[in-house]
């Protein structure tokens, strides 16, 4: 009985302190297309921009965030396990209220915290 305890409780604490998935914007990047998609769409699908800007140009820029991080940095022990920390960039360009191209990439984060 005490071995079945002790794999219950520790299936238990593992699948509690597992990483929650996030909005992952490469997927959401394919529910936008260039020439198509209009501002409004955009804003029902993705939500408000993080960042956004107004080129002098005329067109904008939307930009989308999410940090990926590495599901050890929080365990001091074990936080020099080298796992996933990036963060995943969406991109969008609008002429008007039209969408005019988009971007996703992906970039390493340059702030990881030390050993």
């Amino acid at each position: 009985m005490k071995v079945f305890i002790v794999i219950f409780l520790s299936v238990f604490l593992v699948t509690a302190c597992a990483a929650k998935p996030g909005p992952n914007l490469a997927s959401k990047a394919s529910l936008v297309h260039k020439g198509l998609t209009t501002k409004n769409e955009v804003l029902g699908l993705l939500g408000p921009p993080v960042q956004a800007f107004l080129m002098p140009d005329g067109k904008e820029e939307w930009y989308y965030y999410y940090r990926v991080m590495n599901f050890w940095e929080n365990f001091p022990v074990v936080r020099g396990y080298k796992g996933e920390d990036y963060t995943e960039v969406l991109k969008l360009i609008f002429h008007g209220e039209v969408l005019q191209d988009v971007f996703y990439y992906t970039v390493e984060n340059p702030l990881k915290k030390s050993k």
